[in-house]
């Protein structure tokens, strides 16, 4: 019973971690923060500002994007058939 909840928790926090690594919106929110970060410098220093840095309109995704994508994915299946082999391991031994 303690090896099940090993497993569980182990499970648990891969999941979680993979979450975190392998957000969708990560790459975007990355791109926001940078322009906000610039533009606020910009505003204190005075400068004029001729570019529109807080916008983001490119709704495609991006190769790096896709790659994450991929990766979650494999990595959703990998979690899925370890979880089925341990569900599959648990009821044979009941």
């Amino acid at each position: 019973m303690k090896e099940l909840l090993i497993d569980f928790t182990m499970v648990g926090l891969l999941l979680f971690c993979l979450n975190g690594l392998f957000n969708n919106h990560y790459v975007q929110n990355e791109l926001v923060s940078k322009n906000i970060i610039t533009f606020e410098e910009n505003i204190k220093k005075q400068k004029e500002i001729k570019t529109n840095e807080g916008l983001y309109d490119n709704q495609k995704d991006n190769t790096l994007s896709l790659i994450v994508k991929k990766i979650s994915e494999i990595c959703i299946q990998i979690i899925q058939t370890i979880v089925l082999l341990i569900s599959q391991f648990i009821s044979n031994i009941l």
